[in-house]
């Protein structure tokens, strides 16, 4: 394999220089490329570290100021720093989008702590079957709960109910034969908070968003506005979903 020339330093030199003098000639073809790495950081919907928020920030003031002493005679900072400095933090930005996003990002003041919940153990027997429709004698605000043993072989084991942010949270778990555990939690209360994260998935009309938590496979989505997430480690999200959507009689989220 023919190994990569590597430019000598004088050369590299000459180059690197060579794009200095042409950005100090042609200064708007400069600015555009700080003004295009700037827009693309404020564009990531994604609540990034402070620390980087304040880099971005001062970022966006000293082009605004260089931007005022244009022909004043004011000395540009290198082409080559000044990319530096805007990539690293393009890319900074970028990969705590990526980050956040796998983790579910903004959706933390309901999804997570709701999602904990159907991860854990009930504190009260589980609720009866309606006999009169494929429905669980539980409900919230008048959204029952799915009876899923007959058809997929997932009993009721429990319940339990919990306040997530001021909001009351009922949570229903399910096993199977396999040992495999998941629990399903209705959030009382209309509007249903806003969820934003995760891969979108559509069934029957209804949107339904999947993302991973905590090692968790969290589907989440609206039934007659209210918000709805189930959960389990060890199922899959084609699991998750097709119990989800069954009989689904739900908003979109």
């Amino acid at each position: 394999m023919t190994e990569p020339r590597q430019r000598p330093e004088g050369e590299r030199a000459v180059s690197e220089r060579a794009v200095s003098e042409r950005s100090a000639s042609d200064p708007s073809a400069s600015e555009r490329a700080e003004s295009e790495l700037v827009e693309f950081v404020r564009s990531i919907d994604v609540r990034a570290p402070e620390s980087l928020h304040s880099r971005v920030q001062a970022l966006v003031a000293d082009a605004s100021r260089r931007k005022g002493r244009r022909g004043t005679g004011h000395r540009r900072a290198p082409a080559f720093a000044r990319y530096a400095i805007a990539g690293a933090l393009a890319a900074a930005v970028a990969a705590s989008a990526i980050a956040i996003g796998l983790s579910g990002g903004s959706n933390g003041p309901f999804i997570r702590p709701t999602s904990a919940l159907t991860l854990g153990r009930s504190t009260a027997a589980a609720p009866r079957e309606n006999h009169n429709s494929a429905q669980l004698a539980a409900a919230v605000d008048g959204v029952a709960f799915p009876y899923w043993e007959d058809r997929f072989g997932w009993r009721s084991t429990g319940t339990r109910r919990d306040h997530v942010n001021g909001r009351a949270v009922t949570t229903v778990f399910y096993a199977d034969h396999r040992g495999r555990q998941i629990g399903y939690a209705i959030v009382a209360g209309t509007p249903a908070p806003t969820q934003d994260r995760g891969a979108i998935a559509w069934r029957n009309g209804t949107r339904f968003r999947v993302l991973q938590l905590d090692g968790a496979t969290v589907v989440s989505w609206l039934r007659d506005g209210h918000l709805c997430v189930v959960a389990g480690r060890g199922v899959s999200g084609a699991t998750l979903l097709a119990l989800a959507s069954w009989h689904d009689r739900s908003s979109v989220a």
